[in-house]
């Protein structure tokens, strides 16, 4: 019979009456998760994302009696049911508008807001450090919500104060890239043992909600100007990086999680790119995929037979009792039906529509979702040893109405009482995989008229910063600053944006601020002194990079609008002509990757996307362009030598007198810094008619180092300026969120391993910690910026990088420039420090490149018992000490070694990878019982095994020994070990036996270090050879022992 709708429809509202609203409270407007008290907790608190999700069918049988042709009644009262529910958790979480001020300073767990809430008041239930409130998915998931119901025509927020604390909600999840939560399941790391991690599943819904509120009028389409709240095009795109370097695992420690099929479709269209969203959605199929659902995570104990119910953590040995038994979860089926519905997949629509109503249960004449169906423990045994054998039965948390809800907005979709478009008025899902190509108005301002000209005579379009007027010109610490009075609630107490770095895409925005126009100028353009900044092909570089970002995510509808001011220090500068040619051939458009559009500060201000900032300005604080000032340079002599000797022995006068006597650039630079070190920069010095003071003349001398391009000189003299920066926190923080772990230090006795992200005063006090000198100092600085830089821009010279050791890379740059070095730290910072900042940022990218090239190219040659005297190309030409003395400086695990390394753990008891006093002792046992193959805690434990292994070299023959192990495993799967696995034992044995094989040529071999020098100085091929001899050699050995 033809489908009725009016029918349909009040079919589905006495469901959802009866199922969902009658749960709700009349007062507060919440939703308990359950009615359920029992062993695993207290379900009739109000969670933020059971609320959400539970109100998710209600609004989209409000959307869809809005869609019949006779609306009913019933679609204003189910609209305010979500109102009421969605300002109910406004205002118990604006209670704790003191805890989202502090969290967005600290990002400490203690200060986050509750992830729930008394159903009957919206008060607090559960004490800070009692529970793991701090769930950045679920307060996203609210302002997600908040964004797609405001679109679609309702009015939930109703005040300016109200208004102001959504837009510091949007500052409390803006960094959840870099911060580590609870996540979905409140347990952070898997054995539930309290320790947060940064999941995959809240950054994606970070992204989600961020995207959704950027520039959105909260009052509605006819709302004021000052309604619209502002979120961060760079903190999407920080979100977007982290997220695709996590993928497809959910965190550290979980290597897959279903939570992840909430960010690849519905509700958060998170995952721009295709390729990756299948495969991560296959990969939850895969290995989470069952009969009655999908499990949580793999070797989750929740809600097992097995599970100890008076305890809320495991210890890491017990986790191996859970495989095969995980719950299975109807709720993921739900995500896979709307998922499939969005990709009109209807046969896979249909699939899980049936999978998902053959899983009900009946309860008083309703056809419910249960929470998750487990193994009974009369047939535990018999499921682990032929998983998906038996049958399950479901919890009596009946119905899991979030689960409920999600099958229910399924359902309207696929019978077309609702659009995709109802659900997502946004539009998210066809953004996700439709990014346009983007013009770039680039704008050309000239500090001077002088500057002016010589730009002009170099055939580049610009204008001075005065002839922009009214048009300000603004650095990006002013914008900063101006963000500080955005969100502002006295009444609530919160304040503004924190003082933190803006980047490439809001700076790429003409801003409004209280009716006057401005301009940025490029982040990198900053307001002080840094000598990088003056190096004509370092700026081109920055030029480059910078374009090539908002190229790749500017996702506005109108033209980005890129700024950059030419200065005295840049025009005056050597290679100032190159950098011109290059802006002029940007205009003309001779570049294909970029489109950029040269244009007028104005026409670019038409054209941009621009935004809006209204506060009240205190009297006397008149927006104004503050840009670089450099000193005139300090009167020195023109000899290039330095003449003065034990300048630590004289007095602090007579170093401000040989200040006054036109010293040389050296002599000058040594005096500063021992005035320096004396804490004497702000002693004055009397003049004829005045007096200036040593901070002056540092700043004079350092222009003076600057124009000259002594670099040496330039970097030492900054060593005294240099000061904590939110760039330093934004470099450390490009590098953790994408999973790697940066160290600092030159000695593993003596370093410090950053796995999160840190303040600029915290990674200031870090590099001043392992620095010797400030010298020293500025250069490990400058490394990580190139490094954080590198890493944003070609992620793929990192591939199966995990630990970023920078004293190596900074070895690795000093050798690469040839200079004589003896490989002391002293001696590498005097190499460096001599380099200009694009020498070394190229030598560095040189140095990651060519490794990468190296290591992929030998380990894809290397064959299984490849005969020694085979033909192998050019690889006569290269110097394979060196080239082991990099692999081990650059340690590479591709995630492919790692999956074979896991499955030959089976086959041995223990591999050793340093000498038996160290704690370099892999327990297979207890490795496989406590991790899975796939998660990054594993290749963590390999780096830790292997750090401190020395020299470098033979580094790299301990992980060669290790591929020749894993390579016998897969020969010989049925092969295994009696004893422990000795990586050291193999390497000297393989070296012995080539000395053995070649005593008559080279009878001088006697001792084991100079039979350890040779071999490591033999192609990949032939070592690969001899460890492989040696590995079967060694597992003859154990199965004839005696004993055997």
């Amino acid at each position: 019979m033809p489908f009725d709708v009016p029918t349909e429809l009040d079919s589905l509202y006495q469901h959802i009456e009866k199922v969902i609203l009658s749960r709700q409270h009349p007062v507060t407007g919440l939703f308990p998760a359950s009615t359920s008290i029992n062993t695993h907790g207290d379900y009739t608190d109000a969670w933020v994302r059971d609320n959400v999700y539970s109100i998710q069918a209600v609004w989209a049988l409000s959307l869809a009696y809005k869609r019949a042709s006779n609306p009913h009644k019933r679609a204003h009262e189910l609209e305010y049911a979500c109102i009421k529910m969605m300002r109910g958790l406004l205002f118990a979480m604006m209670r704790q508008s003191h805890k989202v001020e502090r969290f967005k300073m600290t990002l400490a767990p203690g200060d986050s807001l509750h992830a729930k809430y008394d159903t009957k008041t919206g008060l607090e239930v559960v004490a800070d450090d009692a529970w793991g409130h701090l769930q950045i998915d679920a307060t996203s998931l609210y302002l997600l919500m908040l964004a797609q119901m405001t679109k679609s025509g309702s009015k939930l927020i109703y005040s300016e104060d109200e208004l102001n604390f959504i837009q510091n909600l949007i500052y409390y999840i803006s960094r959840t890239y870099r911060t580590p939560d609870f996540g979905i399941w409140e347990r952070g790391n898997k054995v539930n043992n309290g320790k947060a991690e940064i999941n995959a599943s809240s950054v994606g819904m970070a992204k989600a909600a961020l995207e959704a509120l950027d520039g959105l009028n909260l009052f509605g389409v006819d709302g004021p100007e000052w309604a619209v709240v502002h979120s961060f095009a760079d903190a999407v795109t920080r979100a977007g990086s982290a997220l695709e370097s996590l993928l497809p695992k959910e965190s550290r420690s979980k290597e897959v999680d279903a939570a992840l099929l909430s960010i690849i479709s519905f509700p958060a269209f998170a995952i721009n790119d295709e390729q990756l969203k299948r495969r991560t959605r296959q990969e939850v199929i895969d290995k989470l995929g069952g009969s009655y659902g999908c499990k949580r995570f793999l070797l989750d104990g929740h809600q097992t037979e097995l599970e100890d119910h008076s305890r809320i953590y495991y210890e890491y040995n017990e986790l191996i009792n859970f495989e095969h038994i995980e719950s299975e979860w109807p709720l993921f089926f739900t995500y896979l039906y709307i998922d499939r519905l969005f990709a009109r997949d209807w046969e896979g629509a249909n699939y899980y529509r049936y999978k998902l109503e053959s899983l009900m249960v009946e309860h008083d004449g309703e056809q419910l979702l249960p929470e998750l169906y487990y193994v009974e423990k009369e047939n535990i045994l018999a499921e682990k040893a032929n998983p998906g054998s038996q049958p399950r039965v479901p919890n009596d948390n009946v119905p899991l109405v979030w689960a409920q809800s999600l099958y229910l907005v399924g359902r309207m979709l696929d019978d077309e009482l609702i659009t995709t478009d109802d659900l997502d008025p946004l539009g998210l899902h066809r953004k996700q995989h439709n990014r346009k190509s983007v013009n770039i108005s680039m704008v050309v301002l000239a500090k001077n008229s002088k500057i002016k000209q010589q730009l002009l005579d170099a055939g580049c379009l610009c204008q001075t910063v005065d002839e922009i007027a009214p048009i300000q010109a603004i650095s990006s610490e002013q914008l900063i600053s101006l963000y500080g009075n955005v969100g502002v609630s006295k009444s609530l107490g919160l304040s503004g944006r924190p003082s933190r770095a803006l980047h490439s895409l809001a700076i790429a925005q003409p801003y409004v601020v209280n009716d006057q126009r401005c301009l940025c100028l490029a982040w990198f353009q900053n307001e002080d002194r840094d000598y990088r900044k003056t190096d004509p092909a370092l700026f081109e570089q920055h030029i480059r990079n910078e374009l090539s970002i908002i190229s790749q995510y500017w996702y506005y509808p109108a033209n980005a609008v890129f700024s950059i001011l030419i200065d005295e220090a840049l025009a005056e500068m050597s290679g100032a002509n190159e950098l011109f040619d290059f802006i002029r051939r940007l205009q003309n458009r001779e570049f294909n990757e970029y489109r950029v559009v040269p244009q007028s500060a104005k026409n670019a201000f038409k054209s941009g996307s621009r935004r809006q900032i209204n506060f009240d300005m205190p009297d006397g604080n008149e927006l104004g362009a503050r840009l670089p000032v450099y000193e005139a340079a300090w009167p020195l002599s023109t000899s290039t030598e330095a003449s003065l000797s034990a300048i630590n022995e004289l007095s602090t006068d007579a170093l401000v007198e040989a200040l006054s006597q036109q010293p040389s650039l050296p002599d000058a630079t040594k005096i500063l810094l021992e005035l320096g070190q004396r804490g004497e920069l702000d002693r004055d010095i009397q003049q004829e008619d005045s007096s200036v003071s040593v901070k002056h003349i540092l700043y004079s001398v350092y222009t003076n180092a600057l124009i000259h391009r002594n670099w040496l000189s330039a970097r030492s003299l900054f060593s005294l300026m240099i000061h904590p920066t939110t760039d330093m926190a934004t470099h450390v923080a490009e590098i953790t969120v994408r999973q790697r772990v940066l160290v600092i230090g030159d000695h593993p006795k003596n370093q410090t391993s950053i796995s999160t992200p840190l303040t600029g005063e915290e990674v200031f006090a870090v590099f001043k910690s392992h620095s010797t000198t400030g010298l020293a100092q500025v250069i490990y600085q400058e490394l990580l910026a190139i490094t954080g830089t590198l890493l944003k821009i070609h992620p793929e010279y990192f591939s199966s990088v995990r630990t970023i050791r920078l004293h190596n890379l900074a070895f690795l740059c000093a050798y690469e420039m040839n200079e004589a070095s003896d490989g002391s730290p002293k001696s590498i910072v005097d190499v460096l420090a001599t380099a200009s900042p694009i020498e070394l940022y190229e030598t560095l990218k040189e140095v990651l490149v060519e490794k990468h090239k190296e290591f992929t190219h030998v380990v894809s040659s290397v064959k299984y018992h490849q005969r020694v005297d085979s033909a192998e190309g050019k690889a006569s030409d290269i110097d394979w000490l060196e080239w082991r003395t990099g692999q081990g400086l650059i340690t590479k695990m591709p995630e492919e070694m790692l999956l074979k390394l896991w499955e030959s753990l089976n086959q041995t008891d223990r591999i050793v990878f340093g000498d038996l006093q160290s704690n370099t002792v892999l327990e297979s046992k207890s490795t496989l019982s406590s991790m899975t193959p796939g998660e990054d805690t594993f290749a963590l434990l390999i780096e830790s095994l292997t750090s401190d292994i020395t020299p470098s070299w033979y580094k790299c023959l301990i992980f060669e020994g290790l591929y020749a192990f894993i390579q016998f495993c897969e020969q010989h799967p049925k092969g295994n070990f009696i004893d422990e696995v000795n990586l050291p034992l193999l390497v000297s044995k393989a070296a012995m036996d080539h000395v053995k094989q070649y005593k008559n040529a080279h009878p001088e071999m006697s001792s084991y270090d100079m039979a350890l020098d040779e071999f490591a100085q033999l192609t990949p091929n032939k070592v690969n050879y001899y460890l492989s001899w040696a590995v079967t050699k060694l597992h003859s050995q154990q199965r004839i022992k005696p004993n055997d």
